[in-house]
C-alpha cells in the first residue's frame, strides 16, 4: 500500500505540472482534418495511460496485469487498493501491447522499451509456467486468478472451473508475440521456445478440457481437481455460469469466444477431421444479418446481429486477420458505422460497451454493466443506454482512425473523463456523474486498437505454418451464406453532434488549466 502512496503522489506530481486534461488543447475540427493533430493527440494519449500500463496496473513481481483501480470520485486519485485479480483476457492485451512495442509500432513503443518489454515477458513466462506446474489440473490455461506481490493463485470463484473465451484471446495474443519475436528476435530462443510450449499446451488439452463433443465447446469447464494432471483429472460443463442468459453454456458465439474455437480448429489434436468441421455448424444460428434503419437518411446498414452489440464483442479483431477478407472488413465498417449512427440520431455524446457502474460517493455499491449496446441489432435485451466509454472506440480505429480519434475526443472530454490515468472507464450522458474506474478492458483494448492490433503477426506466422488460406477459405465459406450482399456501404460514417453538459467537476488532480481548483 506504501509503494501505491508513492506511486500516487508521484503521478499527481506529474499531472499537475503537466497537462492530463489535454482533451480541451485540440478542438473536433481540426482532429477530423489535421493528420498532424491527430498524431499528436494520440501520442499524448499514450504517454498518460502508460501510467495504468506500466505502474498501477501491473504486480511487478509476476509481471500480470492487475484488473484495474478504483478512483476517488472528487481527486481522481486511487480509492483503496487496486484489483487483486486479473484474467486470461486482461493478459492477452498486455502481451499484444508488449509484442507490438518489440515490433516498434509507433504507439506500443511509446509504453514500453526493449528493455522492458522483454522484461515483462520473461516475468510472465515465469509466472504462466509456475502456475502450471502448482495447478496442473487446469492444463496450461488460466482461470480468473489473484495476484498479489508475486504470488498468484486461482480466485475463490474459479477453484473447479476455467473459461474458454478468455484463453482464446490469451492463446492467440502468445501466438502473435512468438511471431514478433520470431520476426524481430530470432535470437531469444529460449523465451520464443517457452511461449510457444505455453500456447500449445492449450492447444494440445483443449478439447479433453472443453470439448464436449459434436462441435460444441464448454464455454466454462468444471474440473475435478485443480491439483491432478490433466489425464488423471474429470472435466464437465459448469451450466450455472449461464443461467442468467438462458444458455446451455457452450462457446458457440461468432463473436470474442471464437479466437477459442480458432485455436481448435487449427492447433487441438483431432484424430477425426470431419469432427472438428462441426465446431462451425454449432455456430451457424447465430450467424444472422439485420439491417439499422439509419433514420433521417432512409437508409439501411446491415450488420452481423450481435450479442447486445456492445463493442466488447469486437476483441476477435484485434487478434486475428478478420480484415484481410473483404466480407469481414465490410462487417467491420458497417457495425462501427451503426455506432456512430445510433448516438447521433439518439443525441448521445459517445458510445457503448459493457463497462463497470457509475456511481456519486466513494462508498456506493458498484456493479458491472454488461447489457450495453443497441437493441435494434442485438440478440438480447439492451438495459443500459446512460453511460458511455471511450474504449467503445477499440474497433473503430480499425475501421477509420479519424471517425474514431472524434468519438473518443468527445468522450473524453465531457466531465472527468480524464485522469493522471488516462481515460476515466465512462461518462453518464447527462453530465452528472462518471464511472470513476481504470481498467484493462476500458483502457488498454482501446490503446491495442490505435496501435492497429496485433492481427498481423498473427498472419504471418499462420501463413508460415500453412494456416493463413484456410483461414480465410473457411471464414468465406461461412460468411458468403449470409454476409454477400451488405447495405450501407453508401452511408458514410457519422460524427458526434453531441457533447456534456458540465454538471460534475473535474478530478482535483486533472482539471482543465482555465479552471481554478481548490486543493
Amino acid at each position: 500500500m506504501k509503494s501505491l502512496i508513492v506511486l500516487s503522489l508521484l503521478i499527481y506530481l506529474i499531472a499537475t505540472q503537466e497537462n492530463c486534461r489535454f482533451a480541451f488543447e485540440y478542438t473536433q475540427k481540426e482532429l477530423q482534418s489535421d493528420p498532424k493533430k491527430v498524431q499528436e493527440f494520440l501520442s499524448k494519449v499514450m504517454k498518460w495511460e502508460s501510467n495504468f500500463a506500466k505502474d498501477l496496473g501491473i504486480d511487478k513481481k509476476s509481471g500480470l496485469t492487475l484488473d484495474g483501480q478504483q478512483l476517488d470520485v472528487n481527486t481522481g486519485m486511487p480509492n483503496g487498493k487496486p484489483h487483486q485479480f486479473t484474467a486470461s483476457s486482461k493478459e492477452s492485451i498486455h502481451l499484444a501491447l508488449i509484442g507490438l512495442a518489440l515490433a516498434n509500432n509507433e504507439y506500443a513503443k511509446q509504453i514500453y522499451s526493449e528493455e522492458e518489454a522483454l522484461d515483462l515477458l520473461n516475468r510472465k513466462i515465469n509466472t504462466y509456467e509456475q502456475f502450471d506446474k502448482d495447478y496442473p489440473g487446469y492444463g496450461g490455461f488460466l482461470p480468473w486468478v489473484a495476484v498479489n506481490d508475486g504470488v498468484v493463485t486461482p480466485t475463490w470463484d474459479w477453484t473447479d472451473g476455467v473459461p474458454s473465451l478468455d484463453n482464446g484471446q490469451l492463446f492467440w495474443a502468445a501466438y502473435a508475440v512468438v511471431s514478433v519475436l520470431e520476426t524481430w528476435y530470432s535470437d531469444q530462443d529460449e523465451l520464443i521456445g517457452r511461449y510457444t510450449r505455453f500456447y500449445q499446451k492449450m492447444a494440445n488439452n483443449s478439447i479433453t478440457v472443453f470439448y464436449e463433443g459434436n462441435g460444441m465447446i464448454r464455454a466454462v469447464t468444471r474440473i475435478q481437481d485443480i491439483k491432478a494432471s490433466v489425464e488423471k483429472n474429470q472435466y464437465s460443463n459448469r451450466q450455472s455460469d449461464c443461467t442468467n442468459f438462458k444458455s446451455p453454456c457452450y462457446l458457440d458465439d461468432p463473436y470474442e469466444g471464437e479466437l477459442f474455437a480458432w485455436m481448435m480448429y487449427f492447433y487441438a489434436p483431432w484424430k477425426d477431421q470431419t469432427e472438428r468441421e462441426k465446431i462451425w455448424v454449432a455456430k451457424k444460428s447465430k450467424l444472422q444479418v439485420v439491417d439499422y434503419k439509419v433514420a433521417g437518411l432512409n437508409k439501411y446498414i446491415s450488420v452481423q446481429r450481435g450479442w447486445w452489440f456492445s463493442a466488447h464483442e469486437q476483441w476477435k479483431y484485434l487478434f486475428m486477420p478478420y480484415t484481410h477478407d473483404q466480407i469481414q472488413l465490410n462487417l467491420l465498417i458497417n457495425g462501427e458505422k451503426v455506432r456512430t449512427w445510433d448516438a447521433r440520431n439518439n443525441g448521445k455524446p459517445g458510445m457503448f460497451a459493457s463497462i463497470t457502474s457509475n456511481i456519486t460517493r466513494n462508498e456506493d455499491q458498484v456493479d458491472y454493466y454488461s447489457a450495453c449496446g443497441i437493441e435494434e441489432v442485438s440478440y438480447i435485451p439492451v438495459t443500459y443506454r446512460h453511460l458511455v466509454t471511450p474504449y467503445s472506440t477499440m474497433t473503430m480505429f480499425l475501421a477509420n482512425q479519424e471517425v474514431a480519434v472524434s468519438w473518443y475526443h468527445n468522450m473524453i472530454s465531457g466531465p472527468a473523463g480524464q485522469n493522471a490515468f488516462g481515460s476515466t472507464e465512462g461518462v453518464v450522458v447527462d453530465g452528472t456523474s462518471v464511472a470513476p474506474f481504470v481498467t484493462w478492458d476500458s483502457k488498454m483494448t482501446t490503446v491495442l486498437g490505435m496501435a492497429g492490433g496485433i492481427f498481423d503477426y498473427t498472419a504471418k506466422k499462420l501463413n508460415a505454418e500453412g494456416n493463413y488460406n484456410l483461414f480465410l477459405k473457411v471464414l468465406n465459406r461461412e460468411w458468403q451464406q449470409y454476409f454477400s450482399n451488405l447495405k450501407g456501404a453508401d452511408v458514410p460514417f457519422a460524427y458526434p453532434n453531441a457533447t456534456f453538459p458540465q454538471i460534475k467537476k473535474d478530478f482535483t488532480t486533472c482539471a482543465r488549466k482555465t479552471d481554478v481548483v481548490e486543493q
